[in-house]
């Protein structure tokens, strides 16, 4: 089972080494990836339910269309807020290797699959900081600071 999920993984990459700026904008105009999941639908028969036919219908298709671009905007804001956010080097080693796990796992989906791969393992990073960490902010914990020292140094 590992073997062959490398091997995906492997053709993945190699895939996606031949993406030009023209292929990388038309993925994100989201009308490709739009027409293929309405039509990966209805090969599954989903013009049997009143969802189905809703899922496969003109609303839909625009509202599949949003998808590529609010992922591909999650990812470079998570990315963002690795490198601008006044937090430790731990924690943005901790941001980093979970957008990279994230991503990898979901290159196995292909480019929007590692996107979202990615955007997921920053979140479950951030989580368990929030969960195991000091729940403190920076601004907050450099008010607690100043804080002391207006006290003369009393808690």
């Amino acid at each position: 089972m590992i073997g062959h999920s490398m091997d995906d993984l492997a053709l993945k990459i190699s895939q996606l080494k031949g993406i030009s700026v023209d292929d990388a904008m038309r993925f994100l105009s989201g009308k490709e990836f739009a027409m293929n999941r309405q039509a990966s639908m209805l090969a599954r028969g989903a013009e049997a339910t009143k969802l189905g036919r809703f899922a496969t219908g003109p609303i839909a298709r625009q509202a599949l269309r949003v998808v590529p671009g609010l992922t591909a905007y999650s990812a470079i804001t998570d990315a963002a807020d690795i490198l601008t956010n006044d937090t430790s080097v731990g924690n943005k080693v901790m941001d980093t290797a979970g957008m990279a796990i994230g991503g990898t796992i979901g290159a196995l989906g292909g480019p929007l699959g590692a996107v979202t791969g990615a955007t997921v393992g920053k979140a479950a990073s951030d989580g368990l900081q929030y969960l195991f960490g000091d729940r403190k902010t920076p601004q907050q914990r450099k008010l607690e600071e100043a804080l002391i020292l207006l006290n003369g140094g009393r808690i």
